[in-house]
């Protein structure tokens, strides 16, 4: 997955400038929703509590959610529901945001001063200030929302602006801290130290460290009229680039032909996959390139449907179009590792496609889930009109059904008919880490709920606000 440039009128822009207190980088949704306009109350047979466990696990793995009410973390079965932090991450790409080891998140927010980055504790919520990445008032922005300034907030705010290295140490971080422009810095967590990598007319977005930790690629974009009565994201793509970590030497990448962000991934130490895109041929000729020499070696000539997903083994889910030229054709398809054609999965064409890690499978929106090999598929229990999938270790799905209005969540095990287990719009669903057998609601009221085998009725673990992401942590 990700992320797309926020469309933000301009009135909408400036009038959010002055009542928000917290802004943080733009987040890509892991599954599609429909908008609700009613008001949808969960109904529950019979909640049941328990004596809870008066501490956290000495180890993980740990479910952790997030949103406007802040950072939460529990046991496995929903235990000890702790708050973290009351910082609102329901903006942040919290995969990102989150350490390798889990105990640490990142996150960028506003001061009087500007935009801040700090560092929150897991568990403790123990905050610190990392460094302040951009002086611009709130006065500034709103009477110069086309400014240099304003040009640089919205590059930290509006995309991705952090990325662990693969062992921890380090955090890698885009900020104005010299200006004018965003540039690429990294933290040393150890001592402290924050170090400037790059220092160009660009505004820099989207880090991404190698596998190995030895490289961190970055896009470079700009901010060009005419903007009309909207700011709708960065207007041209300059370029990309890449800082070997070691000895700060910047390597000047093949530039994409596309104007958004193609990134599909790393798949190697050296090696990273990109594609091209425009208005006729929607997506094509993915490729790899070398960091170190910028070679481009084809992985596929034939065009496709906008995105594609990739698996942690280097698995390709995408959609074909059969009205461009050179088009795969018109369905779903999966390309495996060392693969040049791929597999037809569908006939149909879908149109999202996402990797959903929690889950280990894909999800084609609105057909089904495949397994990363092609030969497992989930369907949902509504066409449709089912979102939010969570598969867990056992095989157990679980989907939030939404018709009328009026949500619910329903339950399958294997070999079983489907089953409501939940009366309530779900804005988030996710199976425990360990067992595999509890399933986390994160309902559309705050509330978070645990639902256990064999009888999967929901149990009330606590209020944590509304929550739009839920992962695992080490």
């Amino acid at each position: 997955m990700k992320n797309n440039p926020k469309i933000i009128p301009l009135m909408i822009l400036l009038t959010l400038s002055i009542s928000c207190s917290l802004f943080t980088p733009a987040m890509t949704a892991t599954s599609p929703a429909p908008s609700i306009s009613a008001t949808d109350t969960p109904h529950l047979s019979a909640p049941v509590t328990g004596s809870p466990p008066t501490s956290l696990n000495s180890t993980g793995p740990y479910p952790l959610f997030a949103g406007k009410g802040g950072l939460w973390i529990s046991n496995p079965d929903g235990s000890f529901l702790t708050q973290v932090s009351k910082l609102d991450f329901s903006g942040s790409d919290l995969r990102a945001a989150i350490s390798p080891k889990g105990n640490k998140a990142a996150l960028v927010v506003q001061s009087a001063q500007g935009l801040d980055l700090i560092e929150v504790t897991i568990p403790g919520g123990e905050t610190q200030t990392i460094t302040h990445l951009l002086d611009i008032s709130q006065d500034e922005l709103v009477n110069n929302p086309t400014g240099t300034k304003a040009f640089a907030y919205y590059a930290i705010t509006q995309y991705n602006s952090v990325a662990w290295s693969p062992d921890g140490s380090q955090l890698a971080f885009m900020g104005a801290i010299k200006g004018p422009t965003s540039d690429l810095y990294t933290y040393d967590v150890l001592s402290g130290k924050v170090t400037q990598l790059t220092d160009g007319p660009s505004q820099a977005i989207l880090p991404s460290w190698s596998l190995d930790g030895e490289y961190i690629l970055h896009y470079g974009v700009s901010w060009v009229p005419p903007f009309g009565g909207a700011i709708v994201g960065y207007t041209r793509m300059d370029g990309m680039w890449a800082v070997h970590v070691s000895d700060r030497k910047v390597l000047n990448e093949p530039k994409p032909k596309a104007l958004h962000d193609n990134f599909v991934g790393w798949q190697d130490n050296t090696h990273y996959m990109l594609y091209d895109s425009d208005d006729q041929c929607f997506s094509q000729n993915l490729r790899t390139v070398d960091v170190t020499t910028g070679k481009t070696t084809s992985v596929m000539d034939l065009s496709f449907y906008y995105g594609i997903a990739q698996s942690p083994d280097h698995s390709l889910l995408f959609a074909g179009s059969a009205g461009c030229a050179n088009s795969v054709g018109e369905g779903t398809f999966l390309l495996l590792p060392g693969q040049t054609k791929p597999t037809k999965l569908l006939d149909k064409k879908v149109y999202e496609v996402y990797w959903l890690p929690e889950s280990k499978v894909f999800q084609a929106y609105p057909e089904a889930l495949f397994s990363s090999d092609g030969q497992t598929r989930y369907d949902p229990p509504v066409y449709n009109k089912s979102f939010h999938p969570a598969i867990s270790r056992q095989g157990y799905q679980a989907w939030e059904v939404i018709e009328n209005q009026q949500g619910r969540v329903e339950l399958k095990t294997p070999n079983a008919d489907w089953k409501k287990v939940f009366d309530g719009l779900a804005n988030q669903l996710m199976w425990d880490p360990t067992n595999g057998d509890t399933l986390f609601i994160a309902s559309h009221d705050g509330s978070l709920y645990a639902a256990t085998a064999p009888d999967f009725s929901p149990h009330l673990m606590g209020k944590v606000g509304n929550v739009n992401q839920a992962i695992w942590l080490p």
